[in-house]
């Protein structure tokens, strides 16, 4: 997405966020396309320590003035993006990526409740109005299959065990 706006000619201020340094990505592509580049890191080794919307809040307060915040992420660091952006009536769209299985919104996994009504990522989105979107039901949706995903992990490692044994 910033590649594309700043080809179109966009002013492109990225603020990405990680963990730690080993879990940095994409830091060249990021700063080809971006007129300010903010690397965060949770711990600090990287970068300035925080998170994304410590960045933002700062730019923010230094004078930067958004016409519109794109935030890409987990569900907990748009849901705080968002409630920055808000403050400052700056308009925001989210990429909201749920678990998708069929594409066409029939399994109703990737639900998710935008504006009160609702909306299907996977047809309707999966780009939103961040205001809009309820981040708390979708991060609770999003716990649903945490019994499934561990034990599929499990199985996997015990496959590959087996392999290599």
């Amino acid at each position: 997405m910033a590649k594309k706006l700043h080809q179109q000619g966009a002013e492109v201020h990225s603020i990405v966020g990680f963990r730690n340094k080993d879990l940095v990505i994409l830091e060249e592509e990021f700063s080809a396309v971006s007129d300010k580049l903010v690397m965060m890191t949770d711990d600090g080794s990287y970068g300035e320590k925080g998170l994304v919307t410590n960045a933002l809040e700062k730019l923010i307060e230094a004078g930067e003035t958004y016409d519109e915040v794109i935030a890409i992420g987990p569900l907990v660091m748009m849901k705080f993006v968002t409630q920055v952006t808000k403050k400052h009536n700056i308009k925001t769209v989210v990429s909201m990526n749920p678990i998708m299985i069929d594409g066409t919104g029939m399994c109703g996994g990737c639900r998710l409740t935008v504006g009160g009504k609702t909306k299907f990522a996977c047809v309707d989105g999966p780009d939103f109005d961040g205001f809009e979107v309820d981040f708390d039901e979708a991060m609770a949706r999003g716990t649903m299959y945490r019994d499934f995903e561990r034990h599929a992990y499990e199985e996997t490692c015990n496959l590959f065990q087996k392999e290599v044994q």
